[in-house]
């Protein structure tokens, strides 16, 4: 079960002092789409122990999330109208 407290511990992650090689590595995950879709989020955090830290090869990643950015809807439908534009 997800609870505020495990959040905090998967968003205070410091990667200037974690060992990356310690992280799980995304690019080895393996989806199983004969789950359900309901159990397919509990099968991701289980294979990477924290969705919003972890590694791409060599390379670690932390995700974050700012409150005052636009939604992620808004972003990629500029992106996309300006690339269908030519700008």
């Amino acid at each position: 079960m997800i609870t505020s407290e495990l959040i905090d511990r998967f968003m205070n992650v410091n990667m200037e002092t974690i060992d990356t090689g310690k992280l799980a590595d995304i690019g080895t995950l393996e989806f199983d789409n004969s789950l359900p879709i309901e159990q397919r989020p509990a099968y991701v955090l289980e294979k990477l122990k924290n969705p919003l830290c972890f590694r791409c090869g060599e390379v670690g990643v932390k995700l974050e999330f700012d409150d005052t950015a636009p939604p992620i809807q808004e972003v990629l439908t500029n992106f996309m109208i300006r690339k269908k534009s030519g700008l």
